[in-house]
């Protein structure tokens, strides 16, 4: 445990200053720290060592449940020449509370500073304590305020916007004493408009001015001025903060976490929350395609939907992929605590034992469904493809082999375990065994598929090798990966479209039904030219730079995924559809 002295601060807040060199407050229990917090509102340590960003992001975790941003769970608070958002310039901050625009409001804010402004450049974080202000106010005061509603708008142009009404006074959700919700105007980049409702324009001003007034009063309101390697908590329901306007922009550099309260008591309800975060609920949109393309192409009428034989199939090999995923988020918990915090969160909060149990249980589902699919259909290959998924799903994410950090194996185990095997695996459940023709529009589809993830995995390029992962993008380098992901999308592409179209000669399909593979292979032409526009701007730039267009260009990775696998769906719909309403053969 580390060995501190503790200075209570003026008006408000809590210095708590390390004895000895070289110590964190890894060693400060959570709850220590929460009863810090709920006396003094702020907690500013000083002298300890700062954590890296993972132990910072794991280590909040005992505080609360981290909110996740588009860019992880840390906010990296420095000046970008490219702002446009106030937050990232030297401007002074107007007084907030953060989480106004998502929806989700944290309860503790947690910094730590990397690199501090000189003294005499400013660039301190302000406080205002809502709780003494409302204290101090005189009843008059706290009767307007107490009828007052504000409206809050602004453009989503950063990782928050939109419009949002709140009562004025509110009661702290954790402590339930009175607090202020109050957002000064900001007139600057993305600005923030306030108005009060059912106020005319000069008492709309006149409240503000009087709430500006109360919250600046100097027996409520704290500028903390950073020193490096400062770590502060604060108390995001009662303080209101900002921050002033600072000269040397280089030489600011705070990371910041928001924290979210957890419920007192978990139960049954956040049980089944993060159970359900963990198995990606979210990839079922795009494993649709991947369980009915080959039901579709092997089905030879409707029968196949009266038998408990698709169901229980289904359910199988949905646990199966439930498994992978969980196993997966259990591997990368730590690294997802910073880039996913929601997984890592949903394993914090069900604990080790509590999510081993759960993988077991799945695959003890998906063996025991095996068996029985084997029993009911005499087909051997469900407990063969079963074992293989579930190896490969352990070994993506595990040592000995770990695929994720095998090179170019990485690709080979998501195109088996996410594609191929799966696809044999349904058609499976209403044919003897799939079809060659069959089985290639499966490979080809799932190297597509493979393509466009591998987008999705250059996102991670930067972090995955500072974690020592040597992925297929860390093996290929960041250019030429794309390149051969641009590559692979156009050659299996082409595949996929090409497979169709014999399985439609095969079956002897008029011309106008090949009009379905119009929009097939209008989606792989959509995903080639995004390819080709992503290779040309990071043509010419650095690897920093360029994953960071890589990044910005990450939301096209689910629309490239539905675009193909929807419009592979229609294609074996149509073939299904042509299949079951053909004329058949008059009796002699």
């Amino acid at each position: 445990m580390p060995a501190y002295s503790l200075e209570p601060q003026l008006p408000f807040g809590l210095l708590v200053r390390a004895a000895a060199a070289g110590q964190t407050i890894a060693g400060i229990s959570a709850a220590q720290l929460t009863e810090w917090v709920q006396a003094h509102r702020i907690l500013i340590f000083r002298g300890f060592e700062l954590f890296d960003k993972t132990q910072f992001a794991l280590y909040a975790q005992q505080l609360g449940e981290p909110l996740q941003w588009p860019f992880g769970a840390i906010n990296e608070l420095k000046v970008k020449a490219d702002a446009k958002n106030y937050l990232y310039t030297p401007s002074a901050v107007p007084l907030h509370w953060d989480g106004a625009f998502v929806g989700r409001i944290p309860y503790l804010i947690f910094f730590q500073c990397v690199k501090a402004p000189r003294a005499e450049d400013r660039g301190g974080t302000t406080f205002a304590d809502t709780g003494r202000a409302l204290a101090r106010a005189s009843a008059a005061q706290r009767a307007r305020w107490s009828t007052a509603t504000l409206r809050y708008r602004t453009e989503k142009i950063v990782h928050y916007g939109g419009t949002l009404t709140q009562r004025l006074l509110q009661d702290h959700p954790v402590t339930g004493e009175p607090t202020m919700r109050f957002a000064e105007p900001v007139r600057d980049l993305n600005p923030v408009s306030v108005e009060v409702l059912d106020a005319t324009p000069a008492e709309q001003a006149e409240l503000i001015a009087e709430l500006q007034a109360a919250l600046y009063a100097p027996e409520v309101f704290y500028i903390h001025t950073w020193q490096d390697n400062d770590i502060v908590l604060a108390d995001n329901h009662v303080l209101l903060h900002g921050r002033d306007a600072f000269l040397n922009p280089n030489e600011r550099h705070i990371q910041r976490i928001n924290l979210l309260a957890r419920p007192a008591h978990g139960g049954l309800a956040q049980f089944l929350k993060n159970s359900k975060t963990l198995r990606r609920t979210e990839f079922l949109i795009a494993e649709i395609p991947i369980f009915l393309i080959p039901i579709f192409l092997s089905a030879e009428n409707f029968r196949f939907l009266k038998t408990p034989v698709l169901y229980v199939g289904l359910a199988g090999i949905y646990l199966l992929f439930n498994f992978g995923d969980m196993v997966n988020a259990y591997a990368d918990r730590r690294v997802d605590a910073v880039y996913k915090s929601h997984l890592s969160n949903a394993i914090f909060e069900l604990g080790g034992p509590g999510v081993r149990w759960q993988m077991r249980t799945s695959v003890a589902g998906t063996v025991l469904i095996s068996i029985w699919l084997t029993q009911h259909t005499g087909r051997w290959q469900f407990v063969p493809l079963t074992l293989i998924g579930w190896a490969l799903g352990f070994q993506y994410s595990w040592r000995p082999i770990h695929f994720k950090s095998r090179g170019l194996w990485q690709l080979g185990a998501l195109w088996a375990v996410i594609f191929f095997g799966p696809m044999a695996y349904t058609g499976s459940l209403v044919t003897r065994f799939p079809k060659p023709a069959v089985l290639t529009l499966a490979a080809a589809y799932g190297l597509l598929q493979v393509g466009v993830l591998m987008l999705n995995n250059a996102e991670d390029y930067t972090e995955d090798r500072a974690a020592g992962l040597h992925t297929a993008i860390v093996a290929l380098g960041l250019h030429r990966s794309m390149r051969v992901a641009q590559a692979l999308t156009s050659g299996a592409g082409l595949l996929v479209l090409g497979s169709f179209a014999y399985l439609f000669r095969a079956e002897k399909l008029p011309k106008a039904a090949y009009g379905a593979l119009l929009p097939l292979a209008g989606a792989v032409a959509y995903v080639a030219r995004g390819y080709e526009t992503v290779n040309r701007k990071i043509a010419d730039l650095d690897e920093v730079a360029a994953t960071a267009v890589l990044k910005e260009n990450g939301m096209l990775v689910p629309q490239w995924l539905k675009a193909t696998a929807y419009t592979s769906l229609l294609a074996a719909g149509v073939l299904f559809a042509a299949r079951v309403l053909r004329p058949k053969p008059a009796l002699a």
